[in-house]
């Protein structure tokens, strides 16, 4: 009996212990085989990813399609400091100019759109 314990003890803990590398490990070394693309692409995709969720959430009230970034990226006086937030609409509401990654694509004529599957964009210059 003592036998048996030991032997389901010891299969128990390597069970868990190889659960736990296939799980855990990818996620930790996952980034070093990516490459910069991989990598790029994969941050594009997490950070549009927390963009819809805080516009599920009413957080993010950005006021292009597709939304900014900016916003997203950093804390501002278009998010009132909080970053992952965006009240361009609010700063629209009130006369004012929203974040300059808006302004800039609501500047464009977007007659680009209507050709092209893909959305006007514009140049955005972050050091003005």
């Amino acid at each position: 009996m003592k036998n048996s314990n030991v032997i389901l003890a010891v299969i128990s803990v390597f069970a868990i212990g190889t659960l736990g590398f296939i799980v855990f490990l990818p996620q930790v070394f996952m980034y070093q085989f990516m490459g910069a693309e991989g990598m790029h692409g994969h941050m594009v995709k997490t950070r549009e990813h927390g963009i819809k969720m805080a516009k599920e959430n009413g957080d993010y009230r950005c006021c292009i399609e597709p939304d900014c970034t900016m916003c997203y990226s950093e804390g501002n006086k278009w998010n009132y400091g909080i970053a992952g937030t965006c009240g361009c609409d609010d700063f629209i509401a009130k006369g004012e100019e929203p974040c300059p990654q808006c302004a800039r694509a609501l500047s464009c004529d977007g007659t680009s759109q209507e050709i092209s599957e893909e959305p006007a964009t514009c140049t955005v210059d972050f050091e003005e």
